[in-house]
Formats: structure tokens, C-alpha cells, sequence
């Protein structure tokens, strides 16, 4: 039997009997409603990118955090404590699963198990915000994923900056007129963990057996999610992955892709993408959007530098006379408060109330596409990188 860490959450109030008949009678609110309390989340595991949900949790005035499990029921109770004061401990995944309270369950368990849970979760009929990426092979995150959909629970990915206000305004910059047609796009994103020994030869990102897409499943990611949004969600035909540099298990420490977007009838107007991820350089985390006209940067796409602001630039070069300068023209964008970790948890739990006001029959099935597609891309991606950049085909992967 798992044990239970003592926890207390709102009740219905309801008016005391015996009011005196002479005073006026008050307007009242109706008794809560299942979509009118917060949404009730528990945690599948005590990651340390869990403490982050957890924060955007705690941050969110619709949501709460219910219940935590781990496979130990000290961690679980020491994360509670930490990071979820009031949840109940579990020392079983399945207890959690099984809790009747819990509505959403967070899943940053390793990427060898993770799409399993996902299956559990939503079967359950648990609504599922999974980590990524979603399995260790595609066929096992399309499994997961069309579980999710056949029990009519809303699935979401963790990739925060999909939540950023900032998105929409960089849309509006892409799709203004003097932008033109977007052509390429270039990102990055590295951390320099990969270089200290001790991190090396113990991280679950340099195994093979835990998370075998090493700084591609990890880093890579957000790159292709970020050239799949700028694309407006065009599919590439094809990519050419290298790996440079790998553990002795050949998991990816270094990898450069290229994605080239056209279709049949397209062939001579290619766009591309490229991108590289390590856990060898400097943290980087910028990418630019290029038009037929301008171009847009922004230096944090991931995580953004400030919790105050975030910015990003446009920007349209020149020649002058002779070609002595290349001018350039920019025009930044500010905006206040950054807080991408609460607006997904936000998000997510509004998605679950209208699920719950339409009696279970509605999801935004939008994220469970884009989820699948940047899966996609990224086995082909892996593909390509386990056969020395070979081109392969978005198509051709099941």
C-alpha cells in the first residue's frame, strides 16, 4: 500500500441554516462545479525539471499540484515538501495513476519509458502533459499519442516557449508584408555540461540506455519545433543529420542537421533549415528567421534571459553607394513579464476545463499534431545521423 502524505485542499461552503427571516437576502455564487475548482495535477517522478512544472504550477491560479509519486516514497515525500507543500506521497507510479482526485498527470519519466505511462495515464483517463522527446522510437509515440486520442484526454509536450506571448507577436512580424516569403531558418541551442567529467560519466543524457538521442532528443527539439513554427507547420520533405560527436554507446553529444522544406510541385523553391545541439559548447540558444526581405533574431528562444522582459529583432540590411558599408536597419520588440513555465501550466488546465464543461469530448487536437510532427522530423533526423548525414525522408518514417 503506498503511503500518503497528509494534504488539505478548498471545500464547498455553503450558508449557515437559521438566518433571521427580517435581514435582506444576499445574492449567492452556486456550489462549485468539477470545472470551476483548480485543475488537480499529480507528478510522475521527481525530475529535476519537475520542481520547474511544479513552480509553474504554483504560479497558476487554476491549477494545483494533488499528488507526487516516485519509486521511493522518502524522495517523493522530500520532493512534496520542496516543491508541493499539502500533496499526497506516493511510492508507485500506479497509485498515482489510480488517485480519483488527480485529473492531469505530468510525465518527465526517462524517454525509454515514457510513452508506456503516457498509454497508463490516459487510459486512466488522465489528461497527460508529457516531457520530451515523447518515446525512443516513433511507433511508440504515435502509440501513445492515439491513445491519448481514442480516450478523448488532452495530450500536451513540455516545450515551454510554445507558451511565451512573445510568439504571436514574432507571427505577426513573419507574416507582415515587408517581411516577404520566409526562405531559412537558423538556430542553435548548446549547453557545456558535456565537458566536465564527472557530468559525462554520469548524466542520464550520455546513456544509451536511458536517453538514447542524447543532445538531439534533448536540445535538438526545440530547434525543430522552432523551424516547424516559423514554416507555419509545413512538414520538410526530407533531412541530413551528422552526428560529430558521440558517447562510446553512440548516443549524439554534437550533432548539424539541415531540413529542406518543398514539395513535388515546389522543387525549385527549396527552403531550408538548419540547426545544431550539443552538450559540448558554450549555452547558446538563439535562432533568426529569414524573409526574402528581413530577417528575425531573438537570442532565447528556449528559456528567456529575464523573468521581466523578452525581446526580439527585426532587421532589414543595405548596400550604400560604392558598397563601403552594408547598413542595417532594426526594430526591437520588448515585452513585460516572461513567465512561459505558468502560461503552458495555464493553458493546459484550461484545455482540461473545457474537456470537463463538454463532459469529455473535447481536446485541441493541435498539440497533439505538432507533438507527433517534431517526433517525426526527429527520428528522421536520428536516421540520418546513424547513417552519416544520409538524406531521408520525412514519409518514409513509422
Amino acid at each position: 500500500q503506498a503511503g500518503v502524505a497528509s494534504g488539505s485542499h478548498a471545500s464547498t461552503v455553503g450558508l449557515l441554516p437559521g438566518s433571521p427571516k427580517a435581514l435582506p437576502t444576499m445574492p449567492t455564487a452556486p456550489p462549485n462545479t468539477a470545472s470551476d475548482r483548480p485543475v488537480r495535477w499529480g507528478v510522475l517522478g521527481c525530475a529535476g525539471i519537475a520542481a520547474k512544472v511544479c513552480h509553474g504550477i504554483a504560479e497558476t491560479p487554476n491549477a494545483e499540484v494533488v499528488a507526487v509519486a516516485s519509486r521511493s516514497m522518502d524522495r517523493a515525500k522530500a520532493f512534496v515538501e520542496a516543491h508541493a507543500k499539502g500533496a499526497k506521497a506516493y511510492d508507485t507510479y500506479e497509485a498515482l495513476i489510480a488517485d480519483p482526485e488527480v485529473q492531469v498527470v505530468y510525465i518527465p519519466v526517462l524517454t525509454s519509458l515514457r510513452a508506456g505511462w503516457v498509454e497508463k495515464a490516459a487510459a486512466a483517463k488522465k489528461h497527460v502533459l508529457s516531457e520530451k522527446p515523447l518515446a525512443a522510437n516513433y511507433a511508440d509515440a504515435e502509440k501513445a499519442v492515439k491513445a491519448c486520442r481514442d480516450h478523448q484526454v488532452q495530450f500536451m509536450d513540455d516545450t515551454m516557449f510554445m507558451h511565451h506571448p512573445r510568439l504571436a507577436e514574432m507571427r505577426k512580424a513573419i507574416d507582415a508584408e515587408g517581411f516577404g516569403k520566409v526562405k531559412h531558418v537558423v538556430s542553435c541551442f548548446t549547453i557545456p555540461f558535456g565537458n566536465d567529467p564527472a557530468w559525462s560519466s554520469s548524466n542520464i543524457r550520455m546513456s544509451a540506455d536511458t536517453e538514447p538521442l542524447g543532445a538531439l532528443g534533448d536540445l535538438g527539439w526545440y530547434n525543430i519545433r522552432i523551424s516547424l513554427w516559423a514554416f507555419g507547420w509545413q512538414v520538410p520533405h526530407d533531412v541530413s543529420c551528422h552526428y560529430l560527436q558521440t558517447t562510446r554507446d553512440c548516443v549524439p553529444i554534437t550533432v548539424h542537421c539541415i531540413m529542406r522544406f518543398y514539395s513535388d510541385a515546389e522543387k525549385d523553391d527549396v527552403r531550408t533549415a538548419t540547426f545544431d545541439a550539443s552538450f559540448t559548447c558554450s549555452l547558446r540558444q538563439w535562432a533568426e528567421v529569414v524573409g526574402e526581405k528581413q530577417s528575425l533574431t531573438l537570442t532565447d528562444f528556449v528559456v528567456n534571459h529575464s523573468l521581466e522582459s523578452s525581446s526580439f529583432e527585426v532587421g532589414e540590411g543595405s548596400i550604400s553607394d560604392r558598397a563601403l558599408t552594408f547598413p542595417r536597419q532594426t526594430q526591437p520588440h520588448t515585452q513585460d513579464k516572461c513567465t512561459q513555465h505558468a502560461t503552458l501550466i495555464e493553458t493546459m488546465s484550461d484545455l482540461i476545463k473545457d474537456n470537463i464543461k463538454s463532459g469529455g469530448t473535447t481536446v485541441n487536437k493541435d498539440w497533439f499534431d505538432r507533438a507527433l510532427m517534431t517526433q517525426k522530423v526527429l527520428f528522421a533526423c536520428h536516421q540520418s545521423g546513424q547513417n552519416g548525414g544520409a538524406w531521408v525522408k520525412i514519409d518514409d518514417i513509422r
